[in-house]
């Protein structure tokens, strides 16, 4: 039996070995401008802890990586065919000019290709490139996004959610018990972060938080669902996945890879572009954001649930860029650790806080430790 067992983990070693070879070679050759049929001047890449993303203008090519994290599955070849003609098939609702189709690339003795010659090695969603400077982050550091722009992200929204028919499968993601499944899993997989990237104190609070807002406000969440506000929406909605140019607002890169991060609140979805709002420093256009789409969509409750979400979503941003640091391609994996731990602060604040600012006075006797309470 231990003969058996020494095999099978010799094989599974060697497996794991002509996996990683493979993937280095696929990215190497992806990374060449020679590699494309219509041969760009240039190539570059980027990664997330889920894709390898390579721009070689006019054209983006978007590549999963073999990864399981239990949230989401791109393990085997076919599952990662699927998710690429989802993430087609999906962001077309919001962007059908950028996502052209998923081309496949084929695999022989030489190498890669993407002509057809061998077998199909992987799968690549290939999109229209968007000209620089117009993304919403990009526009916020130049200090170029104020009610106007806020006012065409919102219609453009105010659209998209209207077209999308809730149905009783969608709208039981919005009651307590499926939303507790998605929060439960967070705090699951963060803990292994505990005193890295978060204190223990800190997701103490946050986990309270959350908790105690699913009994003292369940009504209010029940009552979201009566209104239809749960509705199949985009899942991602952050300042890096909307563009704006003088002839149109695209905003792409919706969730594919799990249904239920899409089936939310349309509360949730914009409460991560105003917490993304929020960590750059720009509070003023998260608020203006909420506050002029709960007037145009008609939805005065939307205020009341926000920070909740506001919270969720920073945490998650926190956990994701946990999880990038740990990852062996990662560059620099302590940027990333900064980065956690500046959403989970900010999750905390929503915590414990909510959005508005707050002034902390802390007084007492001099030596009676009030620097380390308020720390």
């Amino acid at each position: 039996m231990s003969a058996r067992i020494a095999l099978f983990q010799e094989i599974s070693q060697r497996d794991s070995v002509n996996r990683s070879e493979w993937q280095k070679r696929l990215v190497s050759f992806l990374e060449s401008p020679a590699s494309y049929p219509h041969r760009p001047v240039e190539v570059r890449s980027m990664q997330t802890h889920i894709s390898w993303v390579f721009v070689a203008s006019p054209f983006v090519f978007k590549v999963k990586k073999p990864v399981n994290f239990g949230f989401l599955d791109f393990s085997t070849l076919e599952k990662r065919r699927y998710f690429c003609q989802r993430e087609v098939e999906l962001n077309r609702r919001l962007s059908p000019e950028v996502y052209l189709d998923v081309v496949s690339i084929y695999r022989n003795a030489s190498g890669f290709s993407f002509t057809a010659e061998g077998e199909i090695g992987e799968y690549s969603v290939k999109m229209k490139q968007l000209p620089d400077g117009g993304f919403l982050r990009q526009l916020v550091a130049r200090g170029l996004v104020g009610a106007d722009e806020i006012n065409r992200v919102n219609s453009r929204l105010y659209q998209f959610y209207e077209s999308q028919i809730p149905s009783p499968e969608i709208e039981q993601w919005g009651t307590p018990e499926k939303l507790k499944i998605s929060t439960d899993e967070n705090f699951a997989q963060v803990e292994p972060f505990i005193g890295r990237t978060i204190s223990p104190v800190a997701f103490e609070t946050i986990r309270d938080f959350t908790n105690r807002f699913y009994s003292v406000r369940e009504k209010l969440l029940r009552d979201r669902i009566h209104q239809h506000r749960i509705r199949d929406c985009h899942g991602d909605l952050h300042l890096d996945h909307i563009h704006l140019a003088p002839e149109a607002t695209t905003i792409f890169d919706c969730i594919e890879f799990n249904d239920r991060f899409r089936f939310i609140d349309i509360g949730n979805d914009l409460a991560f572009l105003a917490m993304d709002f929020d960590f750059e420093g720009r509070r003023d256009l998260g608020n203006l954001l909420l506050r002029n789409a709960a007037r145009e969509f008609r939805d005065v409750g939307m205020l009341k649930i926000t920070n909740f979400y506001k919270c969720y979503r920073a945490f998650v941003r926190g956990k994701v860029e946990s999880i990038q640091a740990r990852e062996k391609e990662t560059v620099d994996p302590r940027e990333h650790e900064k980065q956690a731990a500046r959403y989970f602060r900010l999750a905390s604040q929503y915590a414990i806080s909510g959005s508005e600012p707050l002034v902390l006075a802390v007084m007492g006797r001099v030596g009676t430790g009030k620097t380390t309470v308020t720390q």
